[in-house]
């Protein structure tokens, strides 16, 4: 089909026996179009679900903490997400040997949880909203395999419904506050396969 972007991604960030640890379990997928405007030039857009699950623990208090009054939060997830999403690639021949892409996104996320824990007592959060700029840069062969691309990805997640009106319960604060992420992946375009 012309013009079909399907995308498959997942992650898989685990902890060691440290005191302070994030670990994710996550996959998702999504269905969506793009058009090629020419001049390496594409523009698209997805939407998709996904599911996974977490859990976090850190100190309290952070720097401040005393070490008689240290106490830790041990947060644990399991949640599901739609997800809709829109954005723009540049592609740019480089150095004569591959082609460099570069590009940015914005994702709309609505994470409902299924279940969301503190210390094994539950925090009265159901569901979120993300909102995730994204830029990339890629990375690809045209002589060898057109229609593929490495892409290194970096990404800031935030509730603005957080930022306006903060929670007064912590634990609600502490799972909505933002964060950066960075991802190595790859990118299939299809609309080049007879290239």
């Amino acid at each position: 089909m012309n013009n079909l972007l399907v995308r498959v991604a997942g992650g898989l960030k685990t902890g060691g026996g440290d005191s302070s640890y994030f670990r994710i379990r996550q996959l998702e997928a999504g269905v969506g179009t793009y058009r090629d405007l020419g001049n390496g030039w594409v523009i698209g857009g997805l939407a998709g679900y996904g599911g996974g699950k977490s859990s976090r623990r850190f100190e309290d208090g952070g720097f401040e903490a005393r070490w008689d009054t240290v106490r830790f939060r041990s947060y644990a997830a399991k949640f599901q997400k739609l997800h809709a999403e829109v954005y723009v690639v540049r592609d740019e021949s480089w150095l004569n040997a591959g082609r460099l892409g570069y590009g940015a996104s914005v994702r709309l996320a609505q994470v409902r949880f299924t279940s969301l824990t503190d210390q094994g007592t539950p925090v009265p959060l159901r569901q979120m909203t993300r909102v995730e700029p994204m830029a990339f840069i890629s990375f690809s062969n045209p002589d060898a395999f057109s229609w593929l691309q490495l892409r290194l990805t970096t990404s800031l997640s935030i509730s603005p419904d957080e930022r306006n009106q903060p929670s007064p319960d912590e634990r609600i604060r502490n799972t909505k506050e933002g964060r950066l992420f960075t991802s190595l992946g790859c990118t299939i375009y299809p609309h080049r396969f007879r290239e």
